[in-house]
């Protein structure tokens, strides 16, 4: 079944002469359950397509369906609770909160939406992850492989259908990188979570069920 999919689409900076197309009439489906990798060369246009896949900027032109429905027609306040239920992000630069506790910013989606957090929920997914211990303690006293399961973890409280992963081992050495790719690989497995992780690295795409590649804004 298909998940998410998009149709001719496309998204342009600036105008006339000094216009730049950063995705240009991009037609990709992604399967319920599927754990999509997608390549290209640094500006080859991949982070814009993650973006528009979670609602984080508007095409240009196109659409982007979930379940069949383009999400660009839902109004503001839809579109933000789409953001926020439905989707996990998990970018390279981790995106932690400084000021928070790893507790804080493992619950931040859940004070946004003015929730009560669901504490065995809680429980589980810092017990998987190993950072029962951490919890207490700020971004800025955690290893970089700490941190970033710090925002899998994050990413994971609202328990989202899909989880969209820019370059999320990007900044970590190899082994630290390689627990998260393996984490991201169980979840998928276990727990049928729909992944899309933008990389440049081969020996990543491999481990993941389908990969495709992006020159130039388009799929190659």
């Amino acid at each position: 079944m298909i998940l998410l999919s998009t149709e001719n689409l496309s998204k342009k900076y600036g105008k006339d002469e000094a216009e730049i197309v950063a995705l240009d009439q991009v037609t990709l489906s992604v399967e319920k359950g599927e754990f999509l990798s997608v390549m290209g060369a640094s500006g080859s246009g991949k982070s814009t397509l993650l973006n528009l896949l979670g609602g984080l900027d508007y095409p240009t032109e196109g659409k982007v369906l979930y379940h069949g429905e383009n999400i660009f027609d839902m109004d503001d306040e839809t579109l933000s609770k789409f953001r926020l239920k439905t989707i996990g992000f998990i970018f390279q630069s981790y995106n932690l909160v400084p000021e928070l506790t790893v507790r804080e910013n493992i619950l931040l989606p859940k004070a946004i939406a003015k929730e009560k957090p669901d504490e065995e929920r809680f429980s589980e997914i810092v017990e998987s992850l190993g950072l029962s211990d951490r919890l207490n303690h700020l971004p800025q006293q955690l290893s970089g492989g700490q941190q970033q399961r710090a925002a899998v973890a994050r990413a994971l409280i609202n328990r989202p259908e899909i989880i969209l992963c820019d370059e999320p081992t990007g900044n970590l050495d190899k082994k630290a990188g390689e627990n998260v790719l393996q984490l991201l690989k169980m979840l998928n497995r276990n727990y049928g979570i729909t992944i899309v992780m933008i990389t440049h690295d081969p020996e990543l795409a491999k481990e993941t069920t389908r990969t495709v590649h992006i020159s130039d804004g388009r799929i190659a």
